[in-house]
């Protein structure tokens, strides 16, 4: 027992903290429903839920950290899970936009923390970019969009806070990461080998960058432009290209990268809802709460079958290289 709880910590994956994002995302989804005349209550147990989980899985990151050095040191030098530390950076962004409504205080210090940790982060991710000796072109998936999306984020509880200017620092770096991105990403998509099986649940991972940024946008501009409605349309078109092939993703085998479906679907839903606040076209609210309905009961699937392959030891082994 003590030899498979060193193992499962010295093997923590970075990847897990999409189960926060994925989460936090939901019940951010279902508060912000509330504002259309869904039940008030309903998100709140699943904030609380997203928080329990960010603390159980940030004790264990920094158990690794301190235990496991050189193990986490190779996370941090690998082209693909060096990705993933923006995920912890972004769970902490969520929580202080889950506090903001009940304690605004100690939320914008969380917010503090988590923006100038994100800061950091896309300055590290940046640099591996610009001085590694050589990275392949199959090395490249969905996963690199994770940094750029939190900068599109972060202007959201940046502007609920006071701090627009702080938004649109954020906001740029992150439109400027998506649109290189973008022509990386699909180059290697259709002029290399597919992506692995076990990766493709990461595409749904190109929604959440145009759909964060369209609600980061109307937030920092307070209205609804020619450039909000390209960005919600692209969100909009590229969800439902990936829904159109969403039999073949669904046999793929469950790993932690399905919860690369939770949070961008959720951020679309939420975008749908804004959406349909600015236009007051009810159908874009109907499609926003069937979206949200659909993450609620991947979350739900997702976190059982999380939770018994944690219990067989699934996380407790090598990731690939």
């Amino acid at each position: 027992m003590a030899r498979s709880f060193r193992d499962c910590v010295e093997h923590f994956p970075l990847s897990i903290f999409a189960l926060v994002m994925g989460i936090a995302g939901l019940g951010l989804g279902l508060r912000n429903w509330g504002d259309y005349g869904g039940p008030t209550w309903l998100g709140e147990p699943v904030l609380m839920l997203a928080w329990l989980v960010f603390f159980l899985l940030g004790m264990l990151f920094i158990f690794k950290a301190v235990r496991y050095p050189a193990e986490t040191i190779i996370d941090l030098r690998h082209p693909v899970r060096l990705n993933y530390l923006a995920a912890i950076s972004i769970s902490i962004v969520l929580m202080s936009m889950i506090l903001r409504v009940h304690e605004p205080r100690p939320a914008l210090g969380i917010f503090a923390l988590g923006a100038s940790f994100h800061l950091i982060v896309t300055i590290l991710v940046v640099n591996f970019w610009m001085h590694h000796a050589r990275f392949a072109i199959t090395q490249v998936n969905p996963a690199w969009f994770i940094p750029a999306m939190g900068n599109m984020l972060i202007p959201i509880p940046a502007v609920a806070f006071g701090f627009v200017e702080v938004g649109w620092f954020f906001f740029s770096i992150g439109m400027l990461f998506w649109a290189i991105l973008m022509t990386i990403v699909f180059y290697r998509i259709l002029f290399h080998e597919p992506l692995a099986a076990r990766v493709l649940p990461t595409l749904y991972i190109l929604i959440a960058p145009p759909a964060v940024g369209f609600v980061a946008y109307v937030r920092l501009t307070d209205g609804l432009d020619g450039f909000a409605r390209i960005l919600f349309f692209i969100a909009l078109f590229l969800t439902i290209l990936l829904f159109t092939r969403v039999r073949g993703q669904a046999q793929v085998p469950f790993s932690l990268a399905n919860w690369s479906y939770t949070f961008p679907l959720a951020a679309m839903s939420i975008a749908l809802m804004e959406m349909a606040e600015w236009t007051d076209h009810i159908a874009y609210l109907w499609a926003g709460l069937a979206l949200l309905l659909f993450v609620a009961v991947l979350v739900l699937v997702f976190l059982f079958m999380t939770v018994r392959a944690g219990i067989l030891g699934d996380f407790c082994r090598a990731e690939d290289p």
